[in-house]
């Protein structure tokens, strides 16, 4: 069945909500400790590292129950509804400065911290899994995905380009106070965009009939899929190089380009729309492509238009917002494919193991785009600091020098590093073709043998009933 264009758009508002979240993690989380809450970047930087050491374990379980949920909506829908409402709770929390010691500011960083990480996983793993039960089309998955992709980048738009600038307004005196104001109305908005996918989407995919598997199992099989690993691979580094960037990227636009707020928001302005323009191209890209070249030239591009950010000066404007647009367009592709490839991951398992559990290899993708983040958190953290930077101030020449590799080479490299590794990746079109046939063959027998059963037991319950 072909997803009719008000499926895919309600599906992708569920990611227009959490890029709220997801939009101030990547790129102003570090910048908040430092500048607002008022603690180091390197204690920020540590507190990231270590702060979600349990995330994998927390993760995998959270899949495991999403799969085993039965429930009158389906198994991934109903988590849409639970928990919107808790996220956007603990949401404001986090964002919410108390009065008290900078040990007790830590302390109230790390639980906030870690509590919104945990309901979003919980929210994010069971929305993520709905796009692999929705459909089993290629050209439909992946352009579900690119809707999520866009739809994502406007709820990434909205938070990126107003949060300085709402600051102000809602409390120009007090940093602190304005940051909550902001966060409580990006919470509520993001709670009716949570109700509106769960709303207009459906589940169709079910797991094969009768299928009952033990945790363990679950584990055995998810590690014995090599495509799903290297997208674990690629969850972890390609998160960790772009939080790294997108770090730096707030001091690079305040103490490097000496912008302002509103200089700042029209930045994350263009770069979202770039990144949303990127993702309604992914269909085209993978048309002419494929999915697997799309995925690897789309990172060599994000890498290339990087790199000229290390040489480029302060007036030369034209040239940084050229390179901005053209690097976010390609990362809207990358972005986009990332979930096709992942849900991709998921047939492959029902196609060679016979069992399906799409929660579950979603939940440990999603937990290593978390471990992603804290690191590249973490590793901009504690280098800013080793290059003495210095919250509020004008930074020294190193510092500066520290910012620009960060915004630039270092994530470079490291992209294009694993550009090269991911050629190995071996879930090919004709491979995804091949299983998608046998697996709609095993569904349909499924299918018609369930159909014979419920008629054989009708007929049995008829006679005992005439006599």
């Amino acid at each position: 069945m072909k997803l009719s264009f008000v499926e895919k758009f309600g599906y992708g508002l569920g990611d227009t909500a959490s890029n709220f979240v997801w939009a101030l993690m990547m790129n102003f989380i570090l910048f908040y400790y430092t500048d607002i809450f008022g603690i180091t970047a390197a204690a920020a930087g540590t507190m990231l590292l270590f702060a979600r050491s349990t995330d994998g374990v927390v993760d995998f379980f959270i899949g495991a129950m999403a799969d085993r949920t039965k429930s009158k909506w389906g198994r991934f829908r109903p988590y849409l509804v639970w928990l919107c409402v808790p996220l956007g709770i603990v949401f404001v929390l986090a964002f919410t400065t108390p009065d008290i010691s900078p040990a007790g500011k830590l302390v109230w960083a790390w639980v906030t911290y870690n509590l919104l990480m945990l309901l979003y996983s919980a929210i994010n793993i069971p929305y993520g899994a709905l796009s692999g039960v929705m459909t089993d089309d290629p050209l439909d998955r992946t352009s579900l995905n690119s809707y999520r992709m866009a739809l994502a980048q406007i709820g990434g738009i909205i938070a990126n380009t107003s949060f300085m600038v709402l600051i102000v307004k809602f409390a120009s005196n007090n940093q602190q106070l304005g940051a909550q104001r902001t966060v409580m109305l990006f919470a509520a908005i993001a709670v009716v965009l949570f109700l509106a996918s769960f709303l207009t989407t459906k589940e169709r995919i079910q797991p094969p009939a009768g299928q009952h598997t033990k945790l363990t199992q679950d584990l055995k099989t998810l590690f014995s899929n090599p495509h799903w690993l290297m997208m674990f691979l690629v969850g972890i580094v390609n998160i960790t190089l772009a939080v790294v960037r997108s770090s730096a990227g707030i001091y690079y636009l305040k103490s490097y380009l000496h912008w302002n707020g509103e200089q700042i928001g029209t930045w994350f302005l263009v770069g979202g729309l770039s990144m949303t323009f990127g993702a309604t191209l992914t269909r085209f890209a993978v048309k002419l492509l494929g999915k697997k070249w799309a995925f690897i030239i789309s990172m060599f591009l994000v890498a290339f238009t990087a790199i000229p950010f290390f040489w480029l000066k302060p007036d030369q404007t034209g040239l940084i917002y050229t390179c901005q647009i053209i690097g976010m367009m390609c990362a809207g592709i990358n972005a986009a494919l990332f979930w096709a490839l992942v849900a991709d991951t998921a047939d492959y398992q029902e196609w060679k193991f016979k069992t399906r559990t799409t929660g579950v290899v979603f939940s440990l993708i999603t937990s290593s785009q978390k471990a992603g983040m804290g690191i590249g958190a973490a590793v901009a953290g504690l280098l800013i600091s080793h290059f003495g930077y210095v919250p509020n101030a004008e930074q020294t020449p190193q510092a500066l020098h520290g910012i620009l590799l960060l915004s630039s080479l270092i994530p470079a490299v490291g992209l294009i590093l694993l550009a090269f590794t991911f050629m190995i990746y071996g879930l090919n079109e004709h491979l995804c073709s091949t299983m998608r046939e046998e697996l709609a063959k095993r569904r349909q027998q499924h299918q018609q043998a369930s159909e014979k059963k419920e008629a054989r037991e009708s007929t049995g319950n008829e006679s005992l009933a005439g006599a």
